[in-house]
């Protein structure tokens, strides 16, 4: 790893949109969020997606793909490096944001209980 390569800024830095790059050179995607807690600084990989459209189009047409913090090599200014080829990042894995538990008061409209459950069942991503 050359100077220029090394981590120049803090992981709590990256924001959606950064460039994501492999190993051998190629452009991966685009961060879609930053997985981890800020609050205890655990830093535990990143959501990328291929396309930088609208987030709506991440939830139909390209779901984010998670990486771990091991594949991640260096973090510069707008984009991220990773130690793992193209190739092997055309197989990473889905990011599933884990579920949260979310009550409704007994008051709820019909409407916003509907518009909650079709959440629930379309896995509707509220990360923007």
């Amino acid at each position: 790893m050359t100077d220029e390569e090394r981590t120049t800024v803090s992981w709590k830095a990256i924001e959606p949109h950064w460039e994501v790059w492999s190993v051998d050179g190629v452009k991966i995607g685009e961060v879609f969020q930053t997985v981890g807690d800020e609050n205890a600084d655990i830093f535990d990989g990143l959501a990328i997606a291929h396309h930088g459209g609208p987030s709506v189009a991440h939830n139909w047409l390209d779901r984010p793909r998670y990486v771990s913090q091991d594949k991640v090599a260096s973090i510069q200014e707008g984009h991220v490096r990773l130690t793992i080829n193209a190739g092997e990042a055309s197989d990473l894995p889905e990011h599933n944001v884990p579920e949260t538990a979310e009550i409704l008061p007994e008051k709820a409209s019909f409407t916003d209980r509907l518009k909650t459950d079709l959440e629930k069942h379309t896995h509707e991503d509220k990360t923007y």
